[in-house]
């Protein structure tokens, strides 16, 4: 047997399955084999692979037994000459195993290979060739000058920066998300060191290849496309203690007799350095914006003269004033990703109407037309920030609204319209939408044709449709046209899901949906704030806004519960929600359709409760609670 490749998966069944039909395109002509060792998934991963897969050999680990540990299982149950190792969010081309085995077959001293990868976006992966992590490499890598000075043979030498990424050469680490490996100088090193739980191990295999008296090498010939979500992975201080912690054992293990202080301290530093820098990314990836509003609507009300005092008191209400401007825009979702204009105007409405009754509460004469000048002021420093982030061109805060996104698909008319569907689904709506026939692709030219097409419709998304283009030219593609300003999507065949970086849309998996989905931390933050609060002014109202709801006697009952966390005001309409595994939710008082009349259509009730999961609003929570206040009696 020629070929065993292994795959070890952890709750990411659709990028699996769609790296398995990848697999099966690449496998033919060869003789092989395809293990799949499954470390506890709960997403139906293996009664995916069973059910579509048949051929595949599954493992099934009753619980997580990490990365190197997996892959020793298949590797020792395995039978053929070269052993790949290959993460489940990848795609090979079709002419990717027939390749490498080709090169394999000519370098008998080849003990492991390593291709080109890239990622989601069309961007080469640096990691596809990598050196050594020496004491002096780890150092100029801590210490940032790997990134400063990427080509450098001295310091960008972790990434081998200064070798051309499209040429073949020797290396000396592999990386463990495609390594092809001889079963004989597997034999001979050993397999996957077992202490390693997650990262590393490809270091440290690498290492033992070389002094086995074996290479390893890069073949960027052969290309595969890795969907690595590297920002999240390193904004994510769990990821850098993982990651170092890994570092640390292949120092003490190769490393440490050597120089022990040295290592020690660079291990040290590494983590704690790495670990401020995580939290500190993290906390400015989600306070960006909220500092900036405070920022420019402090600013500006000082410079504007935009309070009545002046002096200590003047400074005092400006902090508050911008204080209350945040929250009211933490509130009515203005910080949500992506960014939506009208969730700002909202919380600037709020304020404007907190203002006016404030000064009718406390008897403070106040002009209106000057609330309506700060409100103004405050809604144009609001837009200004936003506008400075989209100009920058930071991820998550583009202006153009999410439901009017302008997409290209590349495929057969009826897969390409199936995919579009399906996006229409999930986005919320789409902008303009247009479709490219399979052909466009097969042409000499068609990559620069499909460039022209994108820069001539201003398309924000490329959907390339896997049942009609064949693997290879779907990387091509990407690879081609990266820069060019889309989001490379791929849609599965049967329309059953639509992948890109960090993201699945399908409607069977609504809990991966973007961030203002029902579900989402925030989302379920604000919605209780809603849920408690209206329970708090509900009770306070309650001696007159009893006699305006139908069952009085479950009114005040539910006002209890609400506060209580056992229901919510708004929830969904019924057993739709089970149907189509939306998010789970307290059950609801008021559904969105209950305010309208009896709708007794399940395609209707589905599709409502669908809308209301994805794109939950407080500013939605609450106009209900108003127009259906009669009916906060329901059982």
């Amino acid at each position: 047997m020629k070929l065993s490749v292994v795959i070890v998966n952890y709750n990411v069944r659709a990028y699996l399955e769609q790296c398995l039909h990848s697999v099966q395109a690449a496998m033919r002509d060869i003789e092989g084999e395809v293990f799949v060792v499954d470390n506890q998934s709960s997403d139906g991963s293996v009664a995916m692979v069973r059910e579509n897969f048949p051929d595949v050999q599954v493992i099934v680990n009753t619980e997580n037994v990490g990365f190197s540990r997996a892959n020793n299982q298949a590797i020792r149950q395995s039978n053929g000459r070269y052993v790949l190792l290959l993460n489940p969010d990848t795609i090979v081309g079709e002419d990717v195993f027939s390749k490498v085995i080709g090169f394999l077959d000519a370098h008998p001293k080849a003990g492991g290979l390593g291709v080109k990868m890239i990622d989601g976006t069309g961007r080469f992966l640096p990691e596809s060739k990598r050196g050594l992590p020496t004491p002096q490499v780890a150092f100029f890598k801590i210490i940032g000058l790997a990134r400063i000075f990427p080509r450098s043979r001295v310091f960008g030498r972790y990434h081998l920066g200064h070798m051309p990424e499209d040429r073949t050469a020797p290396i000396e680490i592999l990386s463990g998300a495609c390594m092809f490996l001889r079963r004989e100088t597997l034999d001979r090193v050993g397999l996957l060191d077992e202490h390693f739980f997650m990262y590393g191990e490809d270091i440290d295999l690498s290492y033992r290849i070389t002094l086995g008296g074996y290479q390893n090498w890069y073949f960027p010939e052969a290309r595969i496309l890795h969907y690595k979500g590297e920002s999240t992975k390193k904004s994510s201080v769990n990821y850098v203690f993982v990651f170092y912690n890994a570092m640390a054992i292949f120092a003490r293990k190769h490393f440490a007799r050597k120089r022990p202080d040295l290592f020690g301290w660079l291990i040290s530093a590494s983590i704690y350095l790495s670990a401020a820098a995580a939290i500190l990314t993290r906390f400015l990836n989600r306070t960006i914006l909220p500092l900036l509003d405070a920022t420019f609507v402090a600013a500006g009300l000082l410079l504007s003269g935009g309070t009545p005092s002046s002096g200590r008191d003047g400074v005092d209400q400006v902090a508050l004033t911008t204080a209350l401007v945040v929250l009211l825009q933490a509130f009515f979702g203005g910080y949500d990703k992506p960014v939506r204009l009208r969730h700002m105007f909202h919380g600037v409405a709020a304020m404007f109407g907190i203002e006016v009754l404030r000064s009718w509460i406390t008897l403070t004469p106040l002009a209106l037309s000057d609330v309506v000048v700060r409100a103004l002021l405050i809604a144009a420093l609001l837009t200004l920030s936003r506008a400075l982030l989209h100009l920058l061109g930071i991820r998550g805060y583009k202006l153009r609204p999410f439901d009017r996104r302008r997409v290209l698909a590349v495929g057969s008319r009826e897969e390409a319209q199936g995919a579009l569907a399906l996006l229409w689904q999930t986005h919320y709506g789409l902008g303009r939408q247009a479709v490219l026939g399979p052909e466009v692709l097969a042409s000499k030219d068609g990559s620069q044709r499909l460039k022209r097409s994108l820069a001539e419709g201003r398309y924000d998304e490329l959907v390339l449709c896997a049942r009609d283009l064949p693997w290879r030219s779907i990387i091509d593609a990407m690879e081609t046209l990266r820069g060019a300003g889309v989001y490379f999507k791929v849609a599965q065949p049967g329309h059953q899901a639509v992948i890109g970086p960090s993201s699945i849309e399908s409607l069977q998996d609504l809990f991966i949906l973007p961030t203002h989905s029902v579900q989402n931390a925030a989302s379920r933050r604000v919605k209780r704030i809603v849920d408690v609060s209206m329970s708090v002014v509900l009770a306070l109202i309650a001696p007159v806004g009893i006699w305006f709801v139908r069952h009085k006697g479950n009114f005040l009952r539910n006002i209890a519960r609400v506060a209580a966390g056992d229901r919510s005001w708004v929830g969904y309409r019924g057993s739709g929600a089970q149907g189509m595994r939306l998010p789970p939710m307290r059950p609801g008082v008021l559904d969105p359709l209950m305010v309208g009349g009896p709708v007794d259509d399940p395609r209707t009730v589905e599709r409502v409760d669908l809308t209301y999961a994805k794109d939950y609003r407080a500013w939605q929570d609450l106009s209900l609670i108003v127009r259906g206040f009669s009916l906060l009696g329901g059982a």
